[in-house]
């Protein structure tokens, strides 16, 4: 029995391995094959809504296998349906199983009625139906009787009408609906009749090769026949194809591993539609049938080799590189699933036939977060075999047979879309007419205000331009684009103005859509109008730079630029010429540029050598525009023009320019752009611009610009982390603060970005910055910082770069950049940078900001009066006049140490330019010339403007553009593109009419008063409309269906009213008219819908055939996240003001449900209206009048104690109108006043009861140590000086309708601070605030009222630490440091060896295991007492009031280490705030409710809260705010009257504000924002007000520079630099300015070289002030005329040292605490005040406000503090204040010195007065050396600085030897033996500036004496 059944299992087995019966069932030759094709799309958002659009093909397809490898195919009865509706909702779908009838459940096309829904809700899995095969088993006649059933089935349903049927699609759709494209349509019949065309394929092994078809079929057609094949494509044996599974050590060449296997599964690159992808296949075994098998092809998109792709953008953009393994690696991503049925041959792996292929696919969007919703386009394809047969009529073959190419989807050219032919005149007419009607349509849509419809409008008035050929091009454009209309020809045409108006602005519409057509027949066009000068210059210069970003760069369209750079027209006029060479480059650029995967970029020539020949080509023609004969203009132009291109064969001649032979010939600022022109080139040649840029970087000789642009080229190289490293590392040795912090600011915003771009140069600078040296210097220095804001929500950020290249020689930035990045949609796009430039103007900056008071009389009237100054009859005048006693010591002073003036060398320069997209589009330079005049002279011709402002200007601006254009195109399974389409048009429109008249004229030349009145009036009207659509199409020549969102932002800000000032009553005056009828101010809407569109032939009214698009919509509601939408309305100010505003919001909310995002479009409609009408009692106008009156104290007040000034505002509002008007007054008062209270004498809080009294309060007993009684005098004195500065409000209203009375409102804000700043290491001062508020009926206090108290002082402990400090000292005031530092050492030993014996020891009868768990403890306890003790240690050492008090001992009252302890200090840590109310509104206290809690909540994990016996008084609210030591965290403490919160540490240094007004406000709108403020928190000191406090922090404490002298010879400069020089009786110039103003100088001198009491000179105003040491004689008088006698003990101390102060050589009084001003006219009271002197003890200062100078000296020590307007024009021992450290020794002709005593010497000013007892001054002169050169010739060599030298007759006394530089001239030259004779003389002129030819040491003497 069993060997029965095996010869049967063998029987059967051979029978199914028969050829000849398996021949009917796989693909022979001479056999047709008849399918039934269906393959439809449908799109939509399914996380949102259930509504789709799409279309479906239907077909039967005919394959006739000539061959084994070549097949006929063809098209038959095709149809093509579109296809809208709405999906079934799982609730309808699971009641719809259950009440169908059974015997619908056995038809399969029920259950895949919904493929779309399946996708969605179901497994990525497929299901067959396996009923196909059983059908297929049943009779023919049976198979065609169900047909004939199902055909009346469905020819019963009721149709509708199509009017009908589109009106309920819009709004309440049905279930689906099918419409098929009736095939009378032309756009129908073309494409069936290139369907029905049979093509030859090439079929190998199941995989298609080849595919050949007629020649004038297009490529549209082949792609769906594509979309075909691409089911039949299969793979049944991988043992001759590469595999991705072959392990890398199997080196066998056959894949033996499926020779026997009958499941297999693998993976193989597979050629399809969309490319050459991964394909993973998985073949088994059917159970339906034998030898039949069930394969599964699943595609991997993301891993492919070849991706036919398409993209298109206006702006360049790179993909975002993501590190996150969790986000996508694309915003758009595909998939697809194929599953066949397929009857194999067991013997031959290349004989099958496939029965049935299904392939269901998806492309998923997803533009934002998850939670934002996708679009989605699902796809699905069947293919049923139908019949198989013997081929009875041969189909034919291809008619003139073209090479199509393979499987992969071909682009559609779009010469194939519109054959070229002859255009006739009336199609060109039609087109003529339609865009003159679109364009006029346009113009009308923005007359008054911008409607929505004119952004769509453009749109397609772009699309119609771009449709057009070369020739309709030029006919069209010729006619509509004529000259402006001027009023000549508008009398002449016999036009109004509102015709000429309408007529030009539709002009403008047309040339702003010209410019986007991004065609070349637009550009031959635009420069035919440029020939016939039909536009003006600006005009071609907006089009050539709109053409060359939107065009399509191609070989011939660049030649077409490159023709019009070199054309007549461009050499006539510089600005085309610019806009021209910058296009050219940007078209070159985005022509040979590589595309790479997801880059949005413009195509490219596909020959390799062609692209080189182009790139050979090009680069010659833009480096013949930098050749060395050109001028600067035009190199400038070209390097910009090279920049664009970024050819790399520009590379070698730039590096020329930047650091070759030429670069000396080329000015700074050539060099500078050639540094930027390899910004594009970094990325291709990286290593090649690196070495370039870094050599430039480390020249520490070239200049700012250079080194940084440097740098920042080097960054752009992508540079990996060692040479990041090595960037870093470098700035340890920097010797420019400019670079170093320019490095610096950019590597820490680098590693503080948070767009996904940059997290790998985020990480690896952040490791790099542990190499880098901190540069903290301030704002006035070169830096680079970033501000961004990021959503990780929404998946988007922008970043905008400020970055600022600063001057030594200025405060001013010379060079500022600020470029706006956006990553949006998976792309990081560069979208707009504006950078400036400027060098060579501050002379014209220090006279427009820095200028005197009284020359303030027009812009340019200083730069006047120096023009004037150097004329010759000034001259003669000014000899005449009589000098003064500090003009003629001045001058002695002059001709015996000249000063090199320091002024601006570099030529004046300004130039702006913008670049788009990372292309510069523009750039204007200002005339070099007018420049220079204008600093000169100060001439501007503005009389003609202000004649203008009086009579009126009208001035009117529109622009349309596109602000955004980017396509995407990929094929679909089905052989259709898929398009992603984003276009963002900006409408700006600005009108404004406006009037300007000052009384007397404001640039008149020959005015000498000031503006008593002006006048003004203005009417304006600015609207800026930003219109978005993005969609998804599936697009085919017949139907087009997908998803889109329109987003409309539409602002507008009207603007009307009279501005009226009189300066001289001091009344001002503004009149606003209100809205006569309701306007939107701001409106935002946003739609999204799925749609289908179909373009129809239809007839007009005059019977003409005319093609119409036929659009049907369908809106997006989503219904599926939110049933209804949130809606927000609110209205105010109808009655208060008259005029109501609305706010109108609805919105969908996000899948999360959250609804913190403002906008999530995908969602849903969003509308925002925001808009103002006339409410109750509408007022004509309203008026708000401001009177400012100001009270100075009198002459009585002015000497008493109390001072007392005054400031009143009075503000009043009125609305009027007849039935009632509004009346609103302001009081504003604001009072200063000037007391004495002793801080020391103040009441306790009762809070601090359980605190010690010291710990809070100093005690009246406490002196500062180490001072003198005087001193000490000095500083009780100042103690009790406050300032006291009070502001009161008073609202009074007028009551309004709905209210029985009138309202009141009061508010006094009365602050108490130090008036001068506290200098004392034993201080205890705070700084009161006291507001408080009362409104209602009035303000007595009766009603509403809140009274606040503030008050900031010294921590608690921060007072135990200052006791701890002074009682160390009282301890050990005798002993020494290292006697100090020992006794503590034994201290904290001792205290160390106690607490380590409490640890160590444990009970003896503990167990053993329990000694080793506590081992580790016991270590641990080790460590850190062991690093308690060092840190004890270190504070000890570093204790800065330790060395304060031993400088002090030394004389040193103001040493570094005393004023850092005072600044230690001063710091008032603790801010006390106590609140009381009274009858407060509801909606107040919870509001205050709620934010107490919000904050709880935000710091839950640092919060602990106490509210257990919590009885704290009624209706009080206390905070209490501690920072720590370093200021980085804070404390607060919050006590209500029923619990007390403590939060801890809260960070200051960049604090977070969270806003949550949404549930503060109990709102539904998203009003929720968290903002980071970029600059920390701080409390002000004693020392430094709030303010100075962040002054000091924005400029590193230079706000206000200061040098000093210290008594101990110690010099310390504007830069920070000290060096020791002892002073002697010559005077030495000790700060000067030695700008050409020179308007001050300050001399210092020793009175006798024995004592050390200095002398000061100070000239500034024309007034010489002197400070001295009265002599002992005249002291001696002074005390025997008041009859007071000294004693011993003040003999001692020196009181009788007292200072002379004289002006002008007359001694004037000032009692100590009083102020002296010094007038022009001493003997007017009302007179200009120069500058005051102000004595305080013993300290004498001098202060000028207009000069921002101040002086302090007090005999021992001097201050002089300067402006930063000064910087880089100062001379003298103080330094040159250029912010710079290596060059501070520059001496009186900027020659810079080695050494500090040769440095001091050369400001010496010599005279007799210093030669005495025998010694003599040395003289600075240049040495002198005679030697051969190599060429055995004789040279002469000169010292490049003076060296101090003996005089003859003297001899040297000290001397030092010193490394002195040569610079070498042939001997027999005339300009050597000039200066042979002047050497000796006078110290050689620029000599510093010449080459070093030898280094000599060199003998300087530094003192002499006679012999």
């Amino acid at each position: 029995m069993k060997l029965a059944l095996l010869f049967l299992g063998v029987c059967l087995a051979q029978a199914a391995l028969n050829p000849e019966d398996l021949r009917e069932k796989v693909y022979e030759q001479q056999r047709e094959y008849l399918y039934k094709y269906e393959g439809d799309v449908k799109s939509g958002i399914p996380q949102t809504s259930d509504k789709y659009s799409g279309m479906k093909i239907e077909a039967e397809v005919r394959l006739q296998f000539k061959t084994d490898k070549d097949v006929l195919m063809r098209l038959e009865k095709i149809k093509f349906k579109s296809l809208r509706g709405e999906l079934e909702s799982p609730e309808e779908r699971e009641l719809r199983r259950l009440t169908k009838d059974s015997k619908e459940e056995k038809i399969p096309e029920q259950r895949q009625h919904h493929a779309f829904q399946q996708e969605f809700q179901s497994s990525s899995e497929f299901e067959l139906s396996r009923e196909s095969e059983s059908e297929e088993r049943l009779p023919r006649e049976e198979q065609e009787r169900r047909q004939r059933q199902e055909q009346e089935r469905r020819d019963q349903k009721p149709k509708k009408s199509s009017r009908e049927e589109e009106s309920k699609s819009q709004w309440e759709p049905s279930r689906e609906v099918e419409e098929e494209v009736e095939e009378t349509e032309k756009n129908m019949a073309e494409l069936r009749r290139h369907l029905e065309k049979t093509i030859k394929v090439r079929y190998e092994k199941g995989n298609v090769t080849k595919i050949e078809a007629q020649k004038d079929e297009p490529q549209e057609s082949v792609n769906i026949k594509r979309g075909i094949w691409n089911m039949l494509q299969l793979t049944m044996d991988p043992k001759n194809v590469e595999t991705l599974d072959k392990d890398s050590k199997d080196k066998s060449k056959s894949n033996r591993a499926y020779d026997k296997s009958t499941e297999k599964l693998f993976r193989i690159m597979e050629q399809d539609v969309s490319g050459l992808c991964e394909t993973q296949y998985d073949i088994r075994e059917s159970r339906l049938q034998q030898n039949l098998r069930e394969v599964t092809k699943t595609k991997d998109y993301q891993n492919c080799r070849q991706k036919v792709e398409k993209l298109h953008s206006l702006v360049s953009a790179k993909k975002i590189e993501s590190e996150r393994k969790d986000r996508k690696e694309d915003k758009l991503e595909s998939s697809s699933v194929s599953r066949l049925l397929v009857v194999t041959d067991k013997l031959r792996s290349d004989k099958f036939l496939i029965q049935e292929s299904e392939t269901r696919s998806q492309h998923v969007y997803q533009p934002y977060s998850k939670e934002g919703g996708e679009v989605i386009t699902f796809s699905k394809q069947t293919l049923k075999l139908k019949e198989a047969k013997q081929v009875s009529e041969q189909m034919p073959e291809p008619r003139e047979p073209e090479l199509k190419g393979n499987l992969s989807f071909v682009f559609q050219k779009p010469e194939y879309k519109q054959p070229r032919e002859e255009p006739r005149q009336e199609k060109t007419q039609e087109k003529k007419e339609k865009i003159e009607r679109l364009s006029k349509e346009i113009s009308k849509e923005m007359k008054h205000s911008v409607s929505q419809e004119a952004p769509r409008k453009f749109v397609e008035l772009v699309k119609e331009l771009r449709q057009l050929s070369e020739e309709q091009m030029k006919k069209i454009l010729k006619e509509l684009i004529t000259k402006p209309l001027n009023q000549g020809e508008q009398r002449k045409q016999r036009l109004t103005d509102e015709q000429t108006q309408e007529k030009n602005q539709t002009r403008k519409v047309l040339l702003d859509a010209v410019a986007l057509v991004g065609k070349q027949e637009a550009l031959r066009a635009i420069r035919e109008l440029m020939e016939l000068k039909k536009i003006s210059e600006s005009e071609v210069e907006m089009l050539l730079t709109g053409v060359s970003l939107s065009i399509q760069p191609c070989p011939r369209t660049t030649r077409e630029m490159l023709e019009i750079a070199q054309s007549e027209r461009s050499q006539e006029s510089k600005q085309i010429r610019k806009s021209a060479w910058l296009s050219l480059g940007t078209m070159i650029h985005g022509m040979i540029s590589q595309q790479k995967e997801g880059q949005m970029q413009k195509k490219r020539p596909q020959d390799q050598d062609q692209i080189e020949q182009i790139k050979r080509e090009y680069s010659q023609e833009l480096l013949k525009g930098i050749e060395e004969e050109k001028s600067e203009e035009e190199k400038l132009i070209f390097l910009r023009a090279i920049k664009n291109a970024g050819l790399e064969q520009t590379v070698d001649r730039l590096q020329e320019i930047i650091s070759g032979k030429d670069s000396e010939s080329n000015t700074k600022e050539i060099r500078v752009q050639a540094i930027d022109a390899l910004s594009r080139v970094a990325k291709k040649l990286p290593n090649k611009v690196r070495q370039i840029a870094l050599r430039v970087f480390q020249n520490p000789e070239k200049s700012e610009s250079e080194r940084i642009r440097a740098y920042e080229l080097m960054m752009e190289t992508k540079p990996t982390l060692s040479f990041i490293e090595l960037i870093a590392q470098s700035t340890q040795r920097e010797t420019s603060n400019q670079v170093g912090q320019y490095v610096y600011t950019d590597m820490k915003s680098r590693s503080e970005s948070k767009l996904q771009q940059d997290k790998k140069m985020s990480k690896w600078c952040k490791i790099a910055l542990r190499l880098c040296k901190p540069f903290n210097k301030g704002i006035q220095y070169s830096e680079s910082r970033k501000w961004q804001m990021v959503d990780e929500d929404l998946d988007m950020g922008v970043s905008l770069d400020l970055k600022s290249i600063s001057n030594k020689k200025s405060i001013f930035p010379k060079d500022v950049r600020a470029q706006l990045r956006l990553n949006t949609l998976g792309y990081d796009i560069k979208l707009l940078e504006i950078s400036g430039r400027a060098e060579g103007l501050q002379s014209m900056i220090d006279s427009l900001f820095f200028k005197k008071q009284e020359e303030k009389k027009s812009v340019f009237d200083y730069m006047m009066k120096k023009t004037r100054e150097n004329s010759e009859e000034y001259r003669k005048s000014k000899d005449q006049k009589q000098k003064t006693v500090a003009e003629i010591e001045i001058g002695k002073v002059r001709n015996s140490l000249p000063i090199q003036t320091r002024r601006d060398e570099e030529e004046p320069r300004l130039s702006l330019s913008t670049s788009w997209s990372d292309n510069e589009v523009s750039f204007q330079e200002f005339n070099k010339e007018d420049l220079k005049k204008m600093v000169r002279e100060g001439k501007l011709p503005m009389s003609d403007l202000e004649d203008q402002l009086r009579k009126g200007l009208k001035h009117q601006l529109t622009k349309t553009t596109f602000l955004f254009e980017a396509s995407r195109q990929i094929p679909t399974t089905l052989g259709l593109p898929l398009h992603l389409n984003l276009t963002s048009v900006l409408i700006v429109k600005s009108k404004s009419e406006g009037k300007l008249e000052v009384t007397p004229k404001m640039f008149r030349e020959d005015r000498r008063e000031d503006v008593r009145k002006i006048e003004s009036e203005l009417q304006s009207n600015q609207t800026i409309v930003l219109y978005t659509t993005g969609k998804m199409t599936v697009e085919s020549r017949v139907l087009k269906s997908g998803v889109a969102i329109n987003v409309t932002l539409n602002t507008t800000l009207p603007v009307s009213g009279k501005l009226s000032m009189d300066m001289e009553s001091q009344k001002y005056k503004w009149t606003m008219e209100t809205p006569q009828q309701e306007r939107e101010l701001v409106t935002l809407k946003s739609t999204p819908f799925v749609y289908t569109e179909q373009k129809q032939t239809r007839k007009d009214r005059e019977g003409r055939k005319v093609e119409v698009t036929r659009r049907q919509e369908i809106l997006i509601k989503g219904k599926k996240i939110q049933k209804q939408p949130t809606e927000y309305n609110r209205t105010f100010g109808r009655e208060e003001f008259g005029v109501e505003f609305r706010l109108n919001s609805s919105m969908i909310s996000r899948l999360s449900k959250e609804k913190r995002s403002p906008f999530q479009p995908l969602t849903g409609p969003v509308e925002l209206r925001l808009s103002a009408k006339p409410g109750q009692n509408k007022p004509e106008k309203v008026e708000v009048e401001l009177e400012l009156t100001k009270s100075r104290p009198s002459s009585s007040e002015r000497n008493s104690e109390k001072t007392r000034e005054d400031n009143r505002w009075e503000i009043k509002i009125s609305a009027k109108h007849e039935q009632q008007d509004r009346e609103m007054r302001i009081k504003i008062t604001d009072s200063e006043e000037k007391f004495e209270e002793d801080s020391r004498r103040r009441q306790l809080d009762s809070r601090d009861r359980n605190i010690p009294k010291k710990f809070l309060v100093r005690s009246i007993q406490e002196q500062e140590p180490l001072v003198s009684e005087e001193t000490q005098d000095m500083y009780e004195q100042g103690r009790k000086q406050q300032t006291r500065r009070t502001f009161a409000v008073q609202i009074d209203r007028t009551r309004l309708p709905r209210e029985s009375e009138e309202f009141k409102a009061c508010v006094n804000m009365e602050f108490e601070y130090p008036a001068y700043s506290d200098y004392s290491l034993i201080q205890d001062r705070v700084q009161k605030a006291n507001i408080e508020a009362k409104w209602g009926r009035d303000c007595s206090g009766n009603d509403k009222k809140m009274q606040l108290k503030a008050k900031f002082q010294k921590s608690v402990e921060q007072r135990r630490q200052e006791r701890k400090e002074e009682a160390m000292f009282e301890e050990n005031k005798n002993k020494d440091s290292d006697e100090i530092l020992r006794a503590e050492s034994e201290q904290d030993f001792e205290s160390l060896y106690e607490s380590l014996r409490e640890v160590l020891t444990f009970g003896e009868s503990s167990s053993r295991s329990s000694q080793e768990e506590k081992k580790s403890e016991q270590e641990e306890k080790k460590e850190y007492f062991s690093q308690t003790h060092s840190d004890k240690k270190r504070e000890i050492r570093e204790n800065v009031f330790r060395k304060c008090l031993q400088d002090r001992k030394e004389g040193l009252k103001f040493s570094r280490s005393c004023l850092k302890a005072i600044e230690q200090r001063s710091q008032l840590r603790e801010l006390d705030i106590e609140i009381e109310h009274k009858n407060l509104p509801t909606w107040m206290k919870q509001l205050v409710s709620d934010l107490h809690k919000d904050i709880q909540h935000r710091n839950y994990e640092r919060t602990s809260i106490k509210d257990v016996d919590v009885r704290n008084e009624e209706n009080k609210l206390r905070l209490r705010l501690t920072v720590d030591k370093d200021a980085k965290e804070m404390n607060i403490t919050i006590k209500t009257p029923r619990e007390e919160s403590n939060i801890t540490r809260i960070s200051l240094e960049q604090p977070k504000l969270k806003f949550n007004l949404q549930k503060l406000l109990r709102t539904e709108l998203p009003m929720q924002k968290d903002l980071s403020i970029p600059f920390p928190l701080r409390f002000p000191s004693t020392k430094y007000s709030m303010v100075e406090e962040y002054q000091n922090r924005l400029m590193n404490k230079q706000y206000w520079p200061y040098c000093k002298v210290e008594s101990n010879d110690k010099i310390r400069t504007f830069d920070d630099v000290e060096y020791k020089y002892k002073l002697s009786k010559c005077d030495h110039i000790l700060a000067k300015d030695a700008s050409p103003e020179e308007k001050f100088m300050v001399l210092i001198s020793k009175k006798s070289e024995q004592k050390p009491e200095n002398v000061l000179k100070v000239f500034l105003e024309g007034k010489k002030v002197e400070l001295q040491m009265r002599s002992r004689e005249e002291s001696e008088r002074r005390r025997q005329q008041s009859g007071e006698k000294w004693s011993s003990q003040e003999e001692e101390e020196h009181k009788h040292d007292e200072m002379e102060i004289t002006v002008d050589g007359r001694e004037v009084e000032v009692q100590p605490e009083q102020s002296l001003q010094i007038r022009k006219d001493q003997n007017d009271r009302d007179s200009e005040v120069l500058f005051t002197i102000k004595r305080s003890g013993k300290m004498v200062k001098i202060i000028s406000e207009k000069l921002g100078l101040k002086v302090k000296h007090d005999l021992h020590q001097t201050w002089v503090k300067v402006s930063n307007s000064f910087r880089s024009k100062m001379a003298g021992l103080c330094g040159n204040f250029d912010g710079e450290q290596t060059d501070e020794y520059s001496g009186p002709s900027q020659e810079v010195y080695n050494h500090h005593q040769m440095f001091a010497l050369s400001y010496q000013v010599p005279s007799k007065q210093c030669e005495t007892e025998g010694k003599k001054l040395p003289l600075m002169r240049n040495v002198m050396i005679s030697r051969k050169n190599e060429n055995d010739k004789d040279e002469t060599c000169f010292s490049k600085t003076p060296v101090p030298q003996c005089p003859e007759g003297s001899r040297k006394v000290k001397s030092v030897k010193q490394q002195v530089e040569f610079h070498c001239l042939y001997t027999n030259l005339e300009s050597t033996k000039k200066m042979l004779k002047l050497y000796k003389t006078k110290p050689l002129d620029k000599m510093m500036s010449k080459k070093t030819d030898r280094v000599q040491e060199i003998e300087a003497e530094l003192e002499c004496r006679e012999q």
